[in-house]
């Protein structure tokens, strides 16, 4: 692969005077380990609300963590950490399921932002299912609630101290976490972090707090595993770099357990262990990480390759047959959101078919 600078750069133009974003950061994992980062109207440091990036760094990533150290199970029942959960299935529903997005919650959380946050819970917690677990894909943020939440008790900690302790302190990772503003170490000045949105939800400019309505207001009760984590792109190089080295940090430390890259690029539902939880056997996903997803990847990469992507104009695509990656963050959603995501998926999918494609 060889790094045609100019013409990613031209991308990053084209995006902004097609009014798809005018500030974003794109950093590149080339197959010798190297690394280049591209700028559009902003410094490489810029910290970001990188959305529902959060499912994956910190949140199913720590989960497939655990599971590699005997710590937690694809096989746990999720009422074991959850007695909550009243919903119809309770016994059937596992961590596979919140893993695969395998659960056939169809309420969008955003309705449920005019809640108090155990509201929202318990909208959660009793939601009736039409279909049982394992039936359908359907993306969407309550199985990374409840996953989070697990994390949480099985711990003892919440997800911004574990992923500072397994992620973020080893990999040097200092931008990144919940709540950049008003933490007590390292916080970030406001001036440093993008303007998310100008919200008419909470009637003013979204800049340092979460953007994803539902998920600012369960901050109340503790951090989230659906969305609410700030980063940049070099702190998420060394994240995803990590992964691609199969747990093992530039400076050679063991950070994650051997293993955790065959779990974020096989099909979660090719595995063994699909067969006694889901019916969905053609869905395409990795565990807690998607899969080959051409919408956003483009068509250069190869069949393992996993990401991710954010809202707010954030993605992650990682190749580990190429040993190549590529990471944006965006102000997509900056002044204000568009009606879908067609618009930058189409822009990630170019970005990649440039990069991968050479």
């Amino acid at each position: 692969m060889k790094f045609e600078k100019d013409a990613l750069e031209g991308l990053l133009k084209t995006a902004e005077s097609e009014g798809i974003f005018n500030k974003a950061v794109a950093g590149f994992i080339l197959p010798d380990g190297s690394r280049e980062i591209l700028t559009l109207n902003t410094p490489e440091n810029t910290v970001f609300d990188i959305a529902s990036l959060t499912k994956v760094c910190p949140t199913s990533t720590l989960a497939l963590s655990y599971i590699l150290e005997g710590k937690l199970s694809v096989d746990t029942k999720v009422i074991d950490y959850i007695p909550e959960l009243q919903t119809n299935f309770r016994e059937d529903i596992r961590v596979f399921h919140l893993l695969t997005h395998s659960l056939d919650y169809r309420v969008p959380m955003k309705t449920l932002r005019t809640l108090p946050a155990e509201g929202i819970l318990d909208a959660l917690y009793t939601y009736q299912f039409e279909k049982a677990p394992g039936a359908d894909f359907n993306y969407g943020n309550p199985a990374s609630v409840l996953l989070g939440i697990i994390l949480q008790r099985l711990v003892g900690k919440d997800l911004q101290q574990q992923g500072r302790e397994r992620f973020f302190i080893p990999l040097g990772m200092t931008r990144s976490g919940w709540d950049p503003l008003t933490r007590d170490w390292n916080p970030i000045p406001k001036a440093e972090i993008s303007p998310t949105e100008i919200c008419s939800f909470r009637g003013r400019e979204i800049q340092g707090e979460i953007h994803d309505e539902s998920a600012w207001v369960l901050r109340k009760l503790f951090p989230v595993g659906s969305a609410g984590m700030f980063s940049c792109v070099p702190d998420l190089l060394n994240f995803v770099q990590t992964i691609l080295k199969d747990g093992i940090a530039d400076n050679g430390n063991r950070v994650m357990p051997a293993g955790i890259l065959k779990m974020v690029s096989e099909n979660a539902f090719a595995l063994d262990s699909a067969s006694k939880y889901s019916t969905a056997k053609d869905a395409c996903t990795a565990l807690g990480w998607e899969l080959n997803s051409t919408k956003f990847m483009g068509t250069k990469i190869s069949p393992h390759t996993f990401g991710k992507t954010g809202f707010t104009g954030a993605s992650i695509v990682a190749d580990p047959d190429k040993g190549a990656a590529v990471v944006l963050l965006s102000n997509f959603t900056y002044p204000h959101r568009e009606a879908n995501a067609d618009r930058i998926h189409a822009f990630r999918a170019k970005l990649s078919d440039a990069f991968f494609g050479q």
